[in-house]
């Protein structure tokens, strides 16, 4: 589905339904459109970000690996290109000090985890566009990414034969993997 919105090209594929529809149909009972909120309001610190820097958003795509932000081509400079980035993660951060003084605590940790998990030294996540941003000569990268992909896999087997039931690490580690050795440069 395409559609415009303030001058902005929205597009929302099959596999991003699909894919939300099959986390709601794997974890019905967790707090699964609490995460899809958190996620929204994440974007939205990126959104937010690119406005105060002067970074113009051209689409924003709903997709397979989750939704993404396309921009001018225009670069900023470092600093504020690293700002942009970051900007989701602070997102998260100040959702979870107001949740935390309100006494949600569960939701909270929610958002902790998705600010940490985010800066990650990965090329697909915003602690490696941060990096990227920061040291753009920088070659190692990928290499990185996938260190701590392969490091995050070992961590999710050791869960789940642990726990006999939490395969959660493991999921996200796989589907990180994949959007690693998919991502163009």
């Amino acid at each position: 589905m395409r559609l415009k919105f303030a001058g902005i090209s929205v597009e929302i594929s099959f596999w991003f339904v699909a894919v939300i529809s099959l986390f709601l149909t794997l974890f019905p009972e967790s707090q699964a459109i609490y995460c899809f909120i958190f996620c929204i309001l994440h974007e939205t610190g990126h959104l937010l970000t690119m406005f105060f820097t002067g970074k113009k958003v051209t689409k924003i795509e709903f997709g397979y690996f989750g939704i993404k932000i396309f921009t001018d081509k225009n670069f900023l400079p470092a600093l504020k290109e690293a700002a942009v980035a970051a900007g989701g993660p602070v997102a998260n951060f100040f959702v979870a000090s107001i949740l935390f003084v309100a006494g949600q605590n569960d939701l909270a940790v929610i958002n902790l985890a998705l600010a940490f998990f985010n800066l990650l030294p990965v090329s697909i996540l915003d602690g490696g566009h941060i990096l990227s941003a920061l040291f753009p000569e920088n070659k190692c990268l990928k290499g990185l990414s996938i260190a701590v992909t392969v490091l995050l896999l070992f961590i999710g087997t050791a869960v789940l034969i642990y726990s006999k039931t939490n395969f959660t690490i493991l999921i996200v580690s796989l589907y990180l993997l994949t959007g690693i050795v998919l991502h163009k440069e």
